[in-house]
């Protein structure tokens, strides 16, 4: 069903933007020595990532 196809998409990506998220608060934490031994940058514009991601899954 194209309903629950949908659904099950949307749910993916949350959950991946969810996971990025919580990745870049855990990197971010870290103090600045470590983030330039694991040659951290974060994300220029994550939430921008997120809603593009989600404003996709709605429109397929």
């Amino acid at each position: 069903m194209p309903l629950f196809d949908d659904l099950g998409r949307i749910g993916a990506r949350y959950k991946q933007a969810r996971s990025a998220r919580q990745t870049a608060r855990i990197m971010n934490a870290l103090p600045p020595e470590i983030q330039r031994d694991l040659d951290w940058n974060p994300p220029s514009s994550l939430m921008a990532k997120i809603y593009r991601s989600m404003a996709t899954a709605v429109r397929r």
